[in-house]
């Protein structure tokens, strides 16, 4: 006889374990086999119920059936790393995880080798074992990857080389030509070779190729170790093995995400640099240049990812509440080119509040576009805020250029197109706008996030504490 038990993971979802009681092949002793159930496609709980009913009558009557055959597996053929991670990858890329997928490609490849070289790429998955992954997992940590061709400085450069110019003209900045001279530093071949165009000189005489061994980051072994071990939950759904062999694997010393490390100083810009920048973007940025300024101003301003800000449409703009609505992504991807998902997470999906200077460069904007399409304001849901001057989508990569040149014309700090968003935060952080009212505008999935990333923006408050209990003295 069947019996069955419907409980809820920790995400709330429903499933099943299904015991039959049957006699063993080889002994004729009596033995309980089992099945789950997995609510795969989120029925409720009666629809679920129904479904888990049906299968337990199938699962006994394929029980029975299999010992009068003489059969001895009702389980399907465990398959290999290889033949599952297809299968797996297939699941992906239909639910448009390109990234993840793309990510899934290199485990494929660099584990598929590891097994290669051990003798396991032929072997069932249930053959793989803890010790196996470890071994995969801490290779990484012995050695490195080879980095793009460098340039190494061999000899001091003439003194006609004026690096101030050079700046100016966007061949090499300050800080880098500084660390050349005087630290020894390497520096991007293809820059070294656009330098010596620029003076004159002759690469070889001046500049040695090198190439340059990097050790991996533990950040990029981790992500390593969640593909293996979203794979091999697959083979434990499956019942080809009782527990995932990745689990009880580690990489590093640390503890915890170290992507939820502080943010340093260094990556946002002060006050005073905020406000020069926004001052710069107004006055250097010409009209016929309105789509870099507009983007550039407004990540500052509203603390958008750049996916979010690529995948902005102009009816997502509300300018009667004077909010803009986040509800998608816009990426590329080599291999599949440019896609749209929805935001990161949950709580990315969100409403963030625009200043007035913000909404006066917006309705500048809208006029931008009217130049080339009449017909501009019945097709708000069809243009990206983001584009280049043929009101084209832009590529994601192409504010991150516009910041980075702009920041070296006008000889600011560099700030990353992320450092932006950081900005935004710590400057909200550093008027005392309430933890809370942050970490929603930032779609972060609690407040603890913020606090984790941001406090040391936060002002010393012991004063205010002091003066407020002070009082209850008076």
């Amino acid at each position: 006889m069947a019996y069955f038990k419907i409980t809820q993971n920790k995400k709330g979802e429903f499933q099943a374990k299904i015991q039959v009681s049957g006699k063993d092949v080889s002994t004729g002793k009596s033995k309980v086999f089992t099945k789950r159930v997995y609510n795969t496609d989120n029925l409720t709980e009666a629809k679920f119920k129904k479904q888990v009913e049906k299968t337990a009558i199938s699962f006994e009557e394929e029980v029975l059936r299999a010992y009068r055959d003489g059969k001895e597996q009702l389980r399907s053929k465990v398959l290999t790393f290889a033949e599952l991670m297809r299968e797996w990858k297939a699941g992906i890329k239909s639910g448009l995880s390109i990234n993840y997928y793309e990510r899934a490609e290199k485990v494929e490849h660099i584990f598929g080798e590891f097994l290669e070289q051990n003798g396991l790429a032929d072997k069932p998955i249930s053959a793989i074992t803890v010790r196996d992954v470890q071994r995969f997992l801490s290779s990484f940590t012995t050695s490195g990857y080879k980095s793009s061709p460098k340039a190494r400085l061999k000899k001091p450069l003439p003194k006609k080389v004026n690096f101030r110019q050079l700046a100016r003209e966007n061949v090499i900045d300050r800080c880098a030509s500084y660390n050349l001279n005087k630290k020894a530093a390497n520096i991007e071949k293809e820059t070294a070779e656009m330098l010596c165009d620029r003076c004159g000189l002759a690469y070889d005489e001046y500049f040695e190729t090198v190439i340059v061994e990097k050790l991996y980051a533990a950040e990029t072994i981790k992500g390593y170790r969640r593909i293996l071990r979203a794979l091999f939950n697959e083979a434990v759904r499956y019942e080809w093995i009782a527990k995932n062999p990745v689990c009880a694997t580690k990489v590093g010393a640390e503890k915890g995400n170290t992507s939820l490390r502080p943010v340093a100083e260094k990556e946002v810009f002060t006050v005073k640099e905020a406000r020069a920048f926004l001052r710069k973007l107004d006055e250097d940025i010409p009209d016929d240049e309105m789509h870099k300024k507009v983007v550039l101003k407004f990540i500052l301003l509203t603390g958008v990812r750049n996916g979010e800000m690529c995948g902005l449409k102009w009816s997502d703009i509300d300018f009667d509440k004077k909010v803009v609505h986040i509800k998608r992504n816009r990426l590329y991807s080599k291999q599949f080119g440019y896609y749209e998902k929805e935001p990161k997470t949950k709580t990315s999906v969100r409403d963030i509040p625009l200043t007035e200077d913000l909404i006066e460069d917006l309705k500048k904007y809208m006029d931008w576009f009217r130049l080339a399409d009449n017909e501009f304001d019945d097709r708000l849901d069809e243009y990206y805020l983001a584009v280049n001057v043929y009101r084209q989508p832009l590529y994601p990569q192409s504010i991150g250029q516009w910041l980075t040149f702009y920041e070296r014309k006008w000889g600011m700090k560099h700030v990353t197109c992320h450092g932006l968003r950081h900005t935004y935060c710590s400057l909200l952080l550093a008027q005392n706008v309430p933890i809370q009212t942050v970490s929603k505008y930032m779609g972060h999935s609690d407040s603890t996030v913020t606090l984790k990333v941001y406090s040391h923006f936060i002002p010393d408050t012991q004063d205010a504490a002091i003066s407020a209990l002070s009082r209850l003295t008076d």
